[in-house]
């Protein structure tokens, strides 16, 4: 049916007929718009990025400023910043007035007041150099990669040797990027129901001080790599004890986790690791659970039940390829590779975006 399908859409005069018909002709348009957006991307991408890194949002965040003054601000000549300007109000970022003010357009407003979306737009610097060549990156070709050095621990059994200024680059970013993630998370799963939770692969602890502000009685640990764990107790350093969580430093696939826990989350941690490594988590993940107990995880999955799905593939799935480790793996996928780490009784739970995460929650 698919096949039927492609030889028909790749038909001028099928393509004519169906743009001349009331009932198709809004589909139509709605598909035309789609592919050209996607031939077109890179553009689009690089106009946000100019935006922001010209400091074209940030001056706009207190409300409208002239072309002239925002001239001075970005470095730009009038006729350039006009250029620039004219583009981002097309993406919805700017609106520029009659009046020769401008202000923020709604993804604009999003952006502006958004760390953890200003942080994962200017960290695509990476990527964009890596996708220079793609035919080169999907052919296995080029290996020595911007992300590939950024994240140079993933996927190598490498974990434990990482340096610190290595983990405060990485964990910087994934800190800055956890806001709106965890408020998917806790909105689609209720932590209220446990007693302790450790979070595996934790961070800085981003994740475990948005638990906190919503469950405050609930016990909190974390594990990750030793120098990424200093960072955390020195984010904690300054709370109130019962949101200061115990903090265990220590490889997640060599060392053995802290047992006495009711729920174990992972958060982002399996997209960028291979399945063998995944198992071996997952199996040590398990030994450290009682009968009863539960894990939580939370990454953005593969597959089509969505839009936000579907576009999570493309993006992670080429991410975690520049990386040079893991995939981005449907919430099935996930279910087999922890049924053979000795997890059952599974349920996948959506988020709201499924572009930001969809759970897995298994018990033992």
């Amino acid at each position: 049916m698919s096949a039927w399908r492609a030889r028909q859409v790749a038909r001028p005069e099928f393509r004519r007929l169906v743009q001349r018909m009331p009932v198709s002709r809004m589909f139509s348009r709605s598909q035309e718009a789609d592919l050209f957006s996607i031939a077109t991307g890179f553009v689009q991408s690089q106009v946000l990025f100019a935006a922001l890194q010209t400091g074209l949002i940030e001056a706009l965040a207190e409300g409208p400023v002239s072309i002239t003054d925002l001239a001075r601000i970005t470095g730009l000549t009038e006729e350039r910043l006009k250029r620039l300007l004219q583009a981002a109000q097309s993406l919805k970022l700017v609106s520029a007035n009659s009046d020769g003010f401008v202000t923020l357009g709604d993804h604009g407003a999003v952006v502006q007041s958004d760390p953890g979306i200003r942080a994962m737009i200017r960290h695509h610097a990476l990527l964009y150099r890596d996708l220079s060549d793609p035919v080169s990156l999907f052919a296995g070709s080029r290996t020595d990669t911007e992300l590939s050095r950024l994240w140079s621990y993933a996927g190598s059994g490498r974990e434990s040797s990482v340096k610190p200024g290595d983990a405060a680059a990485y964990s910087a970013l994934m800190a800055a990027s956890q806001s709106m993630l965890a408020d998917e998370i806790l909105d689609a799963y209720d932590f209220g129901r446990h007693q302790k939770l450790l979070d595996v692969g934790g961070g800085e602890g981003a994740f475990l001080s948005a638990v906190a502000g919503r469950h405050p009685d609930l016990k909190l640990s974390l594990f990750d790599l030793p120098p990424v764990v200093e960072r955390a107790r020195a984010k904690f350093a300054g709370r109130p004890l019962s949101q200061c969580a115990h903090c265990h430093g220590g490889s997640f696939l060599d060392d053995a986790l802290p047992r006495g826990h009711d729920c174990v989350t992972l958060v982002r941690v399996l997209f960028d690791h291979e399945d063998s490594i995944v198992l071996r988590l997952l199996r040590n993940v398990r030994a450290a659970m009682e009968p009863g107990q539960t894990l939580v995880i939370a990454e953005p999955m593969a597959g089509d039940s969505s839009r936000g799905q579907r576009l999570s593939t493309v993006y992670f799935g080429v991410y975690v390829l520049a990386m040079g480790s893991g995939r981005c793996r449907t919430p099935e996928e996930i279910v087999a590779l922890a049924r053979a780490a000795g997890f059952s009784h599974f349920d996948i739970r959506p988020c709201r975006s499924s572009l930001m995460a969809t759970l897995v929650v298994a018990n033992l």
